[in-house]
């Protein structure tokens, strides 16, 4: 999951539009439901 989040974010940097935006930010979201968020901070 936190490979696919790079990837997000690579695809939001190279071309900032909702649609991007909104898959990243839905990731994230996912993420979050799965990884505490102590563990998000640590490896970020």
């Amino acid at each position: 999951m936190r490979h696919e989040l790079g990837e997000l974010e690579r695809r939001y940097g190279h071309s900032p539009n909702d649609f991007n935006r909104y898959q990243l930010v839905r990731h994230e979201q996912r993420l979050a439901q799965w990884v505490p968020s102590e563990q998000l901070r640590a490896s970020a």
